[in-house]
């Protein structure tokens, strides 16, 4: 089956009692404004940053996942929702009970792959996994999907550290950005892809959670 039928199969999914926050990185934080992340420079000279890139795939998959009866939490900055430092976020997650908390970032560093980052001894892993198998198959021009468990203290596990050990939390880098062959995935058209991919890939860990 390939992506069009997969996302046509799963638009009949219901996603009832499934509550994801989805909080965009780097933006919102009072301490440091002017965040946005890393910022590409495209072939034609054009530039785009990591947190615009991230705001469009993160509102696609938000739509694809309420559409199907999920609660998701996102940033809300006019209500004072996933802002300031990371671990108000995560604790806002916990305290709202989300079972999956994505990290949204865009990566760096001339590599081809998805990755996906968890807390060790979290159930991240898994989440990563199925949303990167989708993304993946969306986009085959990413070159397979690796997970990296984060210890306390270590590079990235700032971003969820605070989540709840039993919440599904990653820090999601679907692709990197500084490479020629990805420019393409920048395109409003294609970070829709990438969201709606990524929206399939958490419907499919839900539904072999709730089977488990």
């Amino acid at each position: 089956m390939g992506y069009a039928e997969r996302a046509a199969a799963e638009l009949r999914a219901s996603l009832a009692g499934l509550k994801v926050a989805l909080d965009v990185q780097h933006l919102y934080q009072q301490d440091k404004p002017n965040d946005r992340g890393t910022v590409y420079t495209l072939g034609d000279g054009s530039r785009v940053c990591e947190a615009q890139a991230a705001v469009a795939y993160a509102q696609a998959a938000g739509t694809y996942l309420t559409q199907r009866g999920a609660q998701v939490l996102t940033n809300q900055p006019t209500h004072g929702i996933l802002l300031g430092h990371y671990w108000t976020r995560n604790r806002a997650a916990n305290a709202w009970g989300a079972h999956a908390y994505l990290a949204c970032h865009v990566n760096a560093g001339g590599g081809d792959y998805f990755l996906a980052e968890y807390m060790l001894a979290s159930p991240g892993a898994g989440l990563g996994i199925s949303i990167g198998n989708a993304v993946v198959g969306a986009f085959p021009a990413i070159q397979g999907v690796k997970t990296n468990p984060l210890v306390r203290g270590q590079r990235g596990a700032v971003c969820i550290e605070s989540t709840d050990a039993t919440m599904a939390a990653i820090v999601l880098e679907p692709f990197f950005g500084d490479r020629a062959r990805f420019a393409s995935l920048f395109a409003p058209e294609n970070l829709a892809r990438l969201g709606t991919a990524i929206g399939i890939g958490i419907g499919q860990w839900w539904a072999r959670r709730a089977t488990a």
